[in-house]
This record gives structure tokens, C-alpha cells and sequence, in this order.
């Protein structure tokens, strides 16, 4: 196993509906059960993470994120270019990293994963506005629902809370987007704008682009310009076939640096936290950073735990996910 010597866990309070007290003795107690001596970290404003993360270095082989997809953006941008390892601990309202890398929901479980995992791999980092995201930006229609939706409802009830602001937002009208991806410009009409590293929204079966792919150090364009509630139905319903490319509102672009602009105030959010308004310039960051994601089990394992209920394939995917213990 690939089980850590000394780990910190950095624990964003703000998020998630469990409270920092409970997961620290979650940690506490995983860390004593492997014989890991484990520090625990709790940030107190914006951005500490990253201070916190950048201190770590020179002392800890492995950190922890616990929270959402800022918390982990800001530990991540705190480790660039380090050769300590960043494990995720979801406790955030939408946890899209964490799903989209398979490693489990339930705490208890990412807590294992994150401090025993040998398994790792090298994920780009992008930056916009002085902050680092590991997922995806967005400008329009997402970043108006992360603007509008209060914190306090994302603690009580989760990923729910995005819904009122979501149909409201879907009043709100196009914009004219002015786009230049690697020095070749170009116009859009627009509802919203992603910049995606990671290539799923709301769970990793709504896949937004082709071939996008969060170690090749490239930025994937979308463009979303549906012009009615019926399209934008249709958009999402390609969306769930796995199929984004055959929606008539969906155009796909890619590029390392990536400068977007409008003819009206847009908003403009990060792994889920809104920052600002366009304009903006994006780019990839020179280096990655090391995560820990689940080790798959031997076929033996599989085989034994399977019951025959499942295929083999099947039982990788439910245990990659925490719902298939071994």
C-alpha cells in the first residue's frame, strides 16, 4: 500500500453539511487505525488553504483537502510543482473532482483512500483571476447559479440548493461573447462559457465535450447558445447520452491560453466559486499536482466479493466509487 508517513489534513469548515469537529475525528481515528501520524488544518478565510498547503511542504508527504471544489483547487495550487501527494476528502456541496476521479462520497471511505491509495495520478492546474482551478470555470448561466445560491442553504441541504437559483437563471438573456483561444479570436452569441479541465458537470454521466482530458495540459472551450427553453432541454438531453457534440448549441474549442470578454456585465466562477466579472485571461499552469485516487482490486477480489451479481467491469466501477467495499 501506498500508506502515508506523515499527512496534514486541511479542513475548509465552511462547506459541506458535516461539521469540522465530526471529520476531524474521522481522520483522527483512519490515521491511528494505519499508524499514521496525522496533523489537522482548519482554515479560517479565503484562501488559507493555499498558505496552509504551501507551509506543509517542506513537512508532510501527503495533505489532505477536505471540502468542495475550491478547497481542493486552493490545496492543489498550494502543492504546484511539490512532490507531495493531494488526497481528497469530499465534504462539499457538488464534490465533481472527486466523482470524476471515482473516489468515494462517503467520508469514512475517501479518508482510507486518501491515506492508503498507492494508486496516483498528475492533474493539470489552470488559473484565472488569481485563483486555481482543477475542475472547470465558467462564465454565464453557471456562474450566475453560483453567485445567486447563499452558502448557508449549500451547508443544509447540499447540491439542492442550486436548484431555485438554476431556474431562475435561465431567464436571463444571451450575451456577445468575444473569445480568444492560443491568439485566434472569435464571436459567440452565448448563455454560457466553459473552460473545462475535467469533462462532467453535475455527475460524471453528464459529459460536456469530446475527448477532454484533465493531464494533457490543455484547456477544452465550450460554448452553450441555446436559444430556447426547448433547446436547452435538448442540449442537456445530449448531454446525458453522453453525446454533447450532436447538440446544435454546442461548439468546442481548445487552447493553453484562453482570454474571454462580453458586451455586458457576465459573470465569471472557478470550481464553483464565483469570482468576478468578464473579463478574463486563463491559462494552464507550468506544472500539475500529484492526487491519490483509489487502487482498483486484483480480479481475485473482484471474484470473490462479486457474488457473480456483477461483471467484472461493473464491480471495478462500484468499488472505484465506494460502493463495493473489499
Amino acid at each position: 500500500m501506498g500508506t502515508a508517513r506523515r499527512a496534514v489534513a486541511i479542513v475548509n469548515p465552511a462547506t459541506g453539511t458535516s461539521s469540522a469537529a465530526r471529520i476531524e475525528r474521522m481522520l483522527h481515528k483512519t490515521a491511528r487505525h494505519y499508524g499514521i501520524d496525522l496533523d489537522v488544518r482548519v482554515t479560517d478565510y479565503a484562501d488559507h488553504a493555499i498558505e496552509l498547503a504551501q507551509a506543509a511542504v517542506d513537512e508532510y508527504d501527503t495533505v489532505l483537502a477536505v471540502g468542495g471544489d475550491g478547497t481542493v483547487s486552493e490545496v492543489a495550487a498550494g502543492l504546484m510543482g511539490s512532490d507531495v501527494k493531494l488526497g481528497i476528502v469530499p465534504a462539499g456541496s457538488t464534490n465533481m473532482i472527486a466523482k470524476d476521479l471515482g473516489i468515494p462520497l462517503r467520508l469514512n471511505q475517501a479518508i482510507r483512500v486518501a491515506l492508503t491509495s498507492s494508486t496516483t495520478i498528475d492533474l493539470d492546474i489552470a488559473f484565472a483571476m488569481g485563483a486555481a482551478f482543477v475542475h472547470m470555470a465558467g462564465a454565464g448561466y453557471d456562474a450566475e447559479i453560483m453567485r445567486s445560491t447563499p452558502r448557508r442553504w449549500k451547508r443544509k441541504i447540499g447540491w439542492l440548493a442550486y436548484l431555485g437559483p438554476a431556474l431562475t437563471a435561465l431567464r436571463s438573456p444571451p450575451f456577445r461573447l468575444r473569445l480568444e483561444v492560443d491568439g485566434v479570436k472569435s464571436t459567440w452569441k452565448a448563455r454560457m462559457v466553459l473552460c473545462a479541465l475535467g469533462g462532467s458537470i453535475i455527475h460524471p454521466r453528464f459529459m460536456i465535450g469530446r475527448g477532454i482530458d484533465r493531464t494533457d495540459g490543455v484547456l477544452d472551450v465550450l460554448v452553450f447558445d441555446p436559444g430556447s427553453f426547448w433547446a436547452v432541454l435538448s442540449t442537456f438531453g445530449w448531454l446525458t447520452l453522453r453525446r454533447p457534440e450532436r447538440s446544435r448549441w454546442h461548439h468546442q474549442l481548445r487552447g493553453q491560453r484562453v482570454t474571454m470578454d462580453a458586451d455586458r456585465a457576465v459573470p465569471f466562477e472557478t470550481d464553483g466559486s464565483y469570482r468576478g466579472d468578464l473579463p478574463v485571461e486563463i491559462d494552464i499552469g507550468p506544472q500539475g499536482v500529484t492526487v491519490i485516487v483509489p487502487s482498483l482490486p486484483t480480479p481475485g477480489e473482484l471474484q470473490a466479493h462479486s457474488h457473480l451479481r456483477y461483471s467484472t467491469a461493473e464491480a471495478e466501477y462500484l468499488h472505484s466509487g465506494g460502493r463495493l467495499p473489499l
